[in-house]
């Protein structure tokens, strides 16, 4: 019998980092997703949580012990509200798998087989628009969205670039004429949580 997709709790269990970068994730696709229009807990509430968060990670690393109580608690604070909007998710009765995992939130997995994924090709870049370059690539299976980084120094330093439901229509746009971007992506989703970065290609915006 084929399970109702549902969305899963795992995110209680990673490491400080995974927690902020799936926690940045579920904020930028539940904004605006009209399959989840009443979340028990604010958007903007949970950015502020997020950036208690990050703030305290950042204190706890030097800081001392009044300092990484600190941390716990702001992470304790944010993991209840995403546990509660991931309550709020499964009770929207969603039958498709696209659906729940449109929210951000991984999956309930009804088995323990890992699904690894594969790193994503950058086939080519086109900056046949001005100020604006687009990428083509092929898609990872089992992704649910892509993660895209640009460098303007040849890859010494990395800066988000936006993330991306589909492989079709990645476009980074207001960038610079005449200055050469190099882009990586990478996969998000599947028991892996990321793929590794694909191999960079560079190009100059027109």
């Amino acid at each position: 019998m084929k399970r109702t997709p549902r969305a899963g709790l795992a995110f209680a269990r990673y490491d400080k980092n995974q927690l902020h970068s799936f926690a940045t994730l579920a904020l930028m696709c539940l904004k605006n997703n009209p399959l989840f229009p009443n979340p028990p807990v604010s958007l903007a509430a949970v950015g502020v949580l997020l950036a208690t968060y990050q703030s305290a990670m950042s204190a706890a690393t030097q800081g001392g012990p009044q300092d990484r109580a600190a941390f716990r608690e702001a992470r304790g604070e944010l993991v209840v509200a995403l546990r509660q909007i991931a309550s709020y998710i499964n009770s929207r009765g969603l039958r498709l798998t696209s659906q729940v995992l449109s929210s951000g939130f991984d999956l309930v997995v009804w088995n323990t087989r890992q699904t690894p994924l594969t790193t994503p090709i950058l086939v080519r870049l086109d900056n046949s628009v001005s100020t604006r370059l687009s990428l083509k690539m092929r898609a990872v299976p089992n992704a649910k969205v892509y993660q895209v980084q640009s460098s303007m120094d040849g890859g010494l330093t990395w800066q988000e670039a936006g993330i991306f439901p589909h492989t079709r229509g990645i476009v980074l746009t207001d960038l610079t004429p005449g200055k050469v971007y190099s882009l990586r992506v990478r996969a998000i989703g599947g028991s892996t949580r990321f793929s590794a970065w694909s191999a960079a290609l560079s190009l100059m915006a027109l």
